[in-house]
């Protein structure tokens, strides 16, 4: 099944191989736990079907930092560093992870500089999401996130429920509802048949921001 992932796609029999014997293929229901914020890890986790939520928690309360769907590695960063999750991963559907020992993928790095770039690659992805993040984290008030959600996310706001939106931007669901409200009602953004989002005015949105 490794095969089937980008990264190793080039690698020969003789490599998969290698590394089945140090992977293991767990299924997951929706709504479990991956791993918690704090955990220690000795495994790179590769999404081979389903959805999964990144949540962070800090004296303010849980917020969702990333959403991530199949196929897809995660949470390689602690990983590779042999340092503690930052976050929670949590299944939002049904899921298929494979857990690669940390030792074999680090070997087989060494030796393959086709994976290294692989690898490279998927952590500069990570860190423009963290830089996102911090943007959005930065935002002085509830209206300032909002507006950059819907400048840098919009496709969230077909397709989240407005809870699901509240916890990526860290404020309270009624709070989000207030905000959607007030900017409808300045003609800034509309809701088209099947919850399809836009934008109407992005430089009234601008103001908030």
């Amino acid at each position: 099944m490794l095969e089937t992932i980008e990264i190793f796609s080039h690698l020969s029999p003789d490599q998969i191989k290698r590394l089945d014997a140090a992977s293991i293929c767990r299924n997951y229901n929706s709504n479990e736990i991956i791993f918690y914020q704090g955990d220690q890890s000795d495994y790179f986790h590769f999404l081979i079907e389903g959805e999964v939520s990144l949540s962070k928690s800090n004296d303010y309360g849980t917020f969702e930092v990333h959403r991530i769907k199949a196929p897809s590695m995660f949470a390689e960063s602690p990983t590779l560093q042999g340092v503690a999750f930052p976050a929670t991963s949590e299944t939002l559907t049904a899921c298929r992870i494979i857990k690669l020992h940390r030792d074999a993928f680090l070997t087989l790095l060494h030796e393959d500089t086709g994976l290294s770039i692989a690898l490279i690659t998927s952590l500069a992805n990570k860190i423009t999401s963290l830089q996102r993040l911090n943007d959005q984290l930065s935002a002085p008030d509830a209206y300032s996130k909002i507006v950059r959600l819907m400048m840098d996310r919009p496709d969230i706001f077909s397709t989240l429920k407005g809870i699901e939106i509240a916890k990526i931007a860290g404020i309270a669901p009624e709070t989000l509802s207030r905000i959607m409200t007030r900017f409808k009602k300045e003609n800034l953004i509309a809701f088209k048949p099947r919850r399809i989002f836009e934008i109407l005015d992005s430089d009234g949105l601008i103001k908030y921001r």
